[in-house]
């Protein structure tokens, strides 16, 4: 069961609780807790004096109430964002994050390029990826950035059959070379 992160933070506290409460009764049970010292928290629960008990009670029905009921709730499995395409076969679905994988491994073998994100979004206008890359400081980035829109486009839509409207290329940083790195390091 997949449960979001108010329900988690709730059924925490709901076990800490039950934890709790089982301590007790153990206790009291066992004559670890004697008697005299519980006795009087029954008696103002019984009587109504403490209205505290009551609104604790009616936190603990709601809770178990909405645990119970979501385990019955059907969860249709989760399809996975992706592209989706229709042949006289039937419906292709080539999830973004193997379209990702493809722009990935085209864009690392495009010379110059140290470290990069890639980040696809289908939109209704067109498919478009944005490739955030690291490069060496060697190339001109024109020429390279060029040639990994060119590259990236090619083989995304050579491989997936997926037409590509936009690949958006950000240069986050010129890569320190090697050499450089090493003699400041030494430095």
């Amino acid at each position: 069961m997949c449960v979001n992160l108010f329900d988690r933070f709730i059924l925490t506290l709901y076990s800490f609780a039950l934890i709790v409460l089982s301590c007790v009764a153990i206790g009291a049970t066992s004559g670890l807790i004697p008697a005299a010292y519980l006795r009087p928290y029954v008696e103002q629960m019984l009587t109504g004096s403490h209205p505290a008990y009551l609104i604790v009670a009616i936190i603990f029905l709601i809770v178990s109430l909405r645990f119970f009921f979501s385990s019955f709730r059907s969860r249709q499995p989760k399809r996975e964002r992706g592209i989706r395409q229709r042949s006289e076969l039937g419906e292709v679905n080539i999830t973004l994050q193997t379209i990702q994988t493809i722009a990935e491994r085209a864009a690392r073998r495009v010379k110059g390029v140290r470290d990069l994100k890639t980040v696809v979004r289908a939109h209704e206008s067109g498919n478009m990826i944005l490739l955030r890359v690291s490069v060496d400081g060697e190339t001109p980035l024109p020429d390279l950035t060029q040639q990994l829109q060119t590259v990236v486009k090619e083989q995304v839509e050579g491989i997936a059959g997926v037409m590509i409207s936009e690949v958006a290329v950000v240069v986050t940083e010129v890569a320190q070379s090697e050499i450089y790195a090493a003699r400041r390091r030494v430095e």
